[in-house]
């Protein structure tokens, strides 16, 4: 092979190279606008806290579930049992 042509071919990759990460900007530019879209719509000051409440009360059950032995043998249980 003569260095004109691997020069040739560089240029080649080079060009592909560009065309490919100027496609992947237009990519991400677009899935960036469907998320924001998306975040547009969800109600997010209404769910945060929902979510929060529910995550501290589920955790409160847990916790108190947690201290009775039958609960607590099952929720080991169910753990141990998680793992196959």
């Amino acid at each position: 092979m003569s260095v004109q042509h691997l020069n040739r071919r560089i240029d080649a990759c080079s060009k592909a190279m560009d065309c490919q990460r100027h496609d992947l900007l237009v990519l991400l530019r677009q899935q960036r606008q469907s998320v924001r879209q998306q975040l547009a719509g969800a109600p997010l000051p209404v769910i945060f806290p929902v979510a929060l409440g529910v995550a501290l009360v589920s955790g409160f059950l847990m916790e108190r579930l947690f201290h009775y032995p039958s609960s607590s043998q099952l929720i080991r249980l169910a753990i141990a049992l998680r793992g196959f």
